[in-house]
């Protein structure tokens, strides 16, 4: 487990229950949430909820503060480590997630310890149907370019290329999806189940 998860746990514990339960998770209907450290690690998974039909949805969390919030209009998902010298390691989250939903937010406070009395909201939010667009990519509407890409882009034929970036150490990289371009692309499938302050 690396410094920077055990130094953002805190934060995202703190945001899980003040902010994303009452503030995302009630409007969907999301209730009876417990926590799993085992399929955290291992599958992606941070919580798992029933929903307004009583079926078990498995949600993963990721949250930022308010440093991103005029920076990205994107969410992320780690992609590969091929320099890990065990060669099962190479293909991360993107490949293992077995969560049904992403929740990403931008909070309107600071992460810090001494700043939690500045987290009172989101100033950006985002629910992701990982089987939809998991299945979108599948179907070659949204490609992972084998190339780093800084952004996503959006081509004449409808078809959204993902941005691919390194990450700033140099161990892995992630795929970042515009959140805009797919409410845009795809309303009806709904990728986005719900979002504030992307559009």
């Amino acid at each position: 487990m690396g410094t920077q998860y055990k130094d953002d746990r805190p934060f995202t514990d703190y945001v899980h229950e003040h902010l994303a339960v009452p503030y995302i998770y009630a409007p969907l209907g999301w209730a009876t949430v417990t926590y799993d450290s085992n399929a955290d690690m291992n599958q992606g998974v941070d919580y798992s909820a029933k929903d307004a039909t009583g079926r078990i949805v498995k949600i993963q969390e990721r949250f930022r503060d308010n440093y991103y919030a005029d920076k990205y209009n994107d969410f992320t998902l780690r992609y590969r480590r091929d320099l890990n010298p065990d060669p099962s390691r190479h293909a991360s989250e993107f490949f293992k997630i077995e969560a049904d939903y992403l929740v990403y937010g931008i909070t309107n406070g600071k992460k810090f310890a001494d700043a939690r009395h500045t987290l009172t909201g989101f100033l950006k939010y985002a629910v992701i149907d990982l089987a939809v667009l998991m299945a979108k990519i599948a179907e070659g509407k949204i490609i992972i370019p084998s190339a780093y890409k800084k952004f996503s882009e959006l081509n004449a034929n409808g078809i959204m290329t993902a941005a691919k970036m390194p990450n700033t150490d140099g161990s892995s990289d992630f795929v970042a999806f515009d959140v805009p371009m797919l409410v845009k692309l795809f309303a009806t499938d709904k990728i986005v189940v719900a979002q504030k302050g992307f559009m």
